[in-house]
């Protein structure tokens, strides 16, 4: 087979030329990604895939169609904008500016925000601009605008404007992101009058689209999957056309090679990884999760494999993040992959991440990996920022890669039962290393199922573990505060989601935390994770560091916190028997879409 980088090139910039505003965006529900729809589908058919089908999600369309601040005197500053944050509509919004550093309870508590715009630096990765924005809501703020000052956690290359989705909060104002260059202008301004214009209409149960095609294979059944997505920020040429550009590379390949592999291979593009729904703690990934529990849900009992194509052609490192169970068949399909001069740059062996849409399929059964030429330099300095552009990727090298996929997508892996059980001894339960000693011998494509269902969680901060750590954390914490009430507000800011204590008030913390677990509105796959959040333990450290108008320390901080302790030790032993069943080969039910994670429609 033949890999062409004319064609990879022509994918990517036909999606690169696709934008609601002239920096780019092509956003999940709005007429940009219904051009990009139209494109991928009609190069399907073209290509000779059967069974092309645009699959609608039901999405709140974020439109971002003109962002700026504006001086009294004319000074106009370009802005962006986070996905499902409120516009101003085209009048704007005006008020005093006000400078607020990260923008804290206690930097906020310091002045006076309301009806005034707030400026805001986004110093450190854990406070997001979201959760400021809540705060500022509940203080009566009249807008917000963001920038990462030099050292900040993202756009830190020479006048990047950036952008993410926005995890935004209904009482949260409309928010403009802008350079950090301008951040620093606009700083020396602080009491002048400013206007903020957002113009980014929210259409609620707009309707956006999965992509998927199929090469027939010899046998029937569920297919192999490969996937990128086509909704972006900015030109979105890396991130993720081409993923897309790989898709469809590889569907090239093999129509034109006259391959028939064993199993069907659907070809998907899919819509929302970006950004798919307002108002949510899980609002990315969100097209990739509808696909596996509405759509295909036959596929997360019965296909072999997906590989889900990030962005890729970058001249770094490949990185493919794979299971346990895929580990040792990926280390010898990339050996082989080396020694034919397929990765120019090595590559490396990561662990998948909820950032990337293989977490929804792992976490509903199907085996599954994430490859990209990602680097953390690149997410610091031009992810999510005006420089993702045609211009870094080497389609060369995007053509080698487009090699490796395919040999992964041809040669159905060997699941390696065994070492997931290796990384689970450590973990002490009876119950659950029983289980192991028979998930050691398990074989076959079937067990996964359960293993995916029942073995993938997140923590506090969304990342991947096991679904019993984060409790198993918590429940250590509050024993050592418990050990030294003295000290014990260093323990308790570490338990689920309290370091966030410190800088918002309980009203906007026990806002955020409502938003956390399976239980919450709008959990979209956040009811596969079944994240543990913690109990509310504000009060407590309020008290402890002696905040004006806390309860001072007495008897009732140690009830409360031994109160809490039984709460989550009896948590932590839950997760603990659902995952010595899942070892076990115990296949729990795949939560359905509730009316509360999805859409509303707007009413006639």
């Amino acid at each position: 087979m033949k890999f062409s980088p004319e064609y990879l090139e022509h994918v990517v910039r036909r999606l690169e030329s696709i934008g609601s505003h002239p920096l780019g965006f092509r956003v999940a529900g709005t007429p940009e990604e219904r051009e990009a729809v139209e494109f991928i589908a009609d190069e399907m058919r073209r290509l000779g895939l059967e069974n092309v089908t645009e699959e609608p999600v039901p999405v709140d369309g974020w439109r971002l169609e003109e962002a700026f601040v504006e001086l009294a005197d004319g000074t106009r500053f370009e802005c962006a904008s986070f996905g499902g944050v409120p516009e101003t509509g085209p009048k704007g919004v005006e008020g005093e500016l006000v400078a607020v550093g990260r923008g804290g309870r206690r930097q906020l508590d310091r002045v006076d925000v309301r009806d005034k715009v707030a400026l805001v630096e986004w110093q450190v990765a854990r406070l997001w601009p979201y959760h400021v924005g809540l705060e500022l809501g509940l203080r009566g703020a009249a807008a917000m605008v963001v920038f990462a000052p030099p050292g900040g956690p993202y756009y830190q290359a020479p006048d990047a404007l950036g952008t993410f989705d926005g995890i935004w909060h209904a009482e949260g104002p409309p928010c403009v992101t802008i350079r950090k260059e301008d951040g620093a202008r606009l700083t020396v301004r602080a009491g002048e009058r400013v206007k903020v214009v957002l113009r980014a209409p929210l259409t609620p149960g707009a309707e956006g689209m999965n992509v998927a095609g199929e090469l027939p294979g010899r046998q029937r059944g569920a297919p192999t999957i490969v996937a990128g997505h086509h909704d972006g920020w900015f030109g979105a040429a890396f991130d993720d056309a081409t993923g897309v550009a790989i898709t469809l590379e590889l569907a090239r390949a093999f129509t034109e090679a006259g391959i028939r592999p064993r199993r069907t291979i659907a070809f998907v593009s899919h819509t929302a990884e970006e950004y798919g729904i307002a108002e949510s703690a899980y609002d990315w990934c969100y097209g990739a999760w509808y696909q596996v529990v509405a759509e295909h849900r036959e596929w997360t009992t019965g296909s072999p494999f997906y590989l889900n194509v990030e962005g890729s052609g970058r001249p770094d490192v490949f990185t493919l993040d794979a299971p346990p169970e895929l580990t040792a068949w990926v280390r010898r399909v990339c050996r082989g992959a080396a020694r034919d001069g397929l990765l120019p740059h090595g590559h490396r062996l990561g662990k998948p991440n909820t950032w990337t849409e293989v977490w929804p399929f792992l976490a509903a059964g199907i085996p599954g990996m994430n490859v990209s030429t990602f680097t953390s330099e690149f997410d610091r300095t031009e992810y999510h920022t005006q420089y993702d552009t045609a211009e870094g990727v080497d389609f060369d090298y995007l053509a080698r890669l487009s090699e490796v996929c395919a040999r992964l997508l041809l040669d159905e892996p060997a699941l390696d039962f065994a070492a997931r059980a290796r990384e689970l001894r450590k973990v002490r339960h009876a119950k659950l290393q029983r289980a192991l000693d028979d998930l050691e011998q398990a074989t076959g494509r079937e067990r996964f199922t359960a293993v995916g269902r029942g073995l993938h969680g997140v923590d506090a901060v969304d990342a991947p573990r096991y679904p019993h750590e984060q409790t198993a954390a918590d429940v250590e914490l509050l024993e050592q505060a418990l050990a030294d009430l003295g000290s014990a507000a260093a323990s308790l800011s570490r338990v689920g989601i309290n370091w966030l204590c410190s800088d918002l008030s309980h009203e906007a913390f026990r806002r955020e935390r409502a938003r956390r677990g399976r239980r919450a509105r709008r959990a979209c796959w956040g009811v596969q994770a079944d994240a543990d959040p913690g109990p509310d333990l504000w009060r407590e450290l309020a008290s402890l560091r002696g905040e004006p108008g806390a309860r001072p320390p007495g008897p009732w901080l140690e009830r409360s916190l031994r109160h809490h302790l039984a709460r989550s030790r009896r948590e932590l032993e839950r997760r603990l028997e659902r995952m010595a069943a899942a070892a076990a080969g115990r296949v729990f039910p795949l939560p359905r879409p509730r009316a509360a994670d999805l859409p509303v429609e707007p009413r006639a």
